[in-house]
């Protein structure tokens, strides 16, 4: 009897570390650590810097980033689905629009956790991520493991934002709606409708799996 964990702390979360003074209400330099502050009101009245720009042109410096430091010098190989994952994860893939064939998956991954991007925007991942994905490249802290519930939950997360990227059409627009996003629901992880949609997704085919013959879940 197969048996699956629940999974926490799936996705992608960019975290402003930046102190500094509110003056022309650029949110990189915002104090984040008072609700009160200039930050929520320059959000409320909408006279924050955009965002969407900042995502638009720091997403690609990340995604090349991380390649380089797992695939081209770190020489890891990306893996295409297994036939196993392929076999439970397929009818919701081709429910999203994504071909099975077009995801890589880097496992044991090192993860943009605390990585300086540019000298004036420091940005930090949550530690606690078990995955980042760019484009159709999954990376992923964890081994594989073959028949793992578990990393099929993970990998239907981190699917669906393949999804949203091909909806959206680049990594650039990704970051755009994304940054938007993260900074139009004041900062929160858990409330950027892109992770949202991300973790309903990930309910839902967790709900499924759960409910298929040989499966257990608590």
């Amino acid at each position: 009897m197969k048996r699956m964990l629940p999974i926490t702390a799936i996705g992608f979360l960019l975290m402003v570390l930046l102190p500094g003074s509110a003056a022309g209400l650029d949110w990189r330099d915002l104090d984040l650590s008072d609700e009160n502050s200039a930050l929520r009101k320059g959000i409320e009245t909408g006279k924050l810097m955009d965002a969407g720009e900042w995502g638009a042109k720091t997403f690609p410096i990340l995604a090349k980033e991380i390649w380089q430091n797992n695939i081209h010098q770190g020489r890891k190989q990306p893996y295409p689905l297994s036939p196993y994952q392929k076999k439970w994860l397929a009818p919701w893939l081709e429910k999203w629009g994504v071909d099975p064939d077009v995801i890589q998956i880097v496992y044991d991954a090192e993860l943009l956790n605390d990585h300086k991007i540019l000298d004036r925007w420091p940005i930090a991942i949550m530690d606690q991520l078990a995955g980042q994905t760019f484009d159709n490249i999954i990376y992923l802290r964890q081994a594989h493991k073959s028949k793992d519930g578990n990393l099929l939950v993970l990998l239907s997360h981190e699917a669906y934002h393949i999804k949203q990227y091909q909806e959206l059409g680049s990594i650039a627009e990704f970051g755009r709606k994304y940054t938007q996003g993260y900074v139009g629901s004041f900062f929160s992880y858990e409330n950027n409708p892109m992770e949202i949609e991300a973790y309903d997704a990930q309910d839902q085919f967790r709900e499924w799996l759960c409910s298929q013959e040989g499966w257990s879940c608590n």
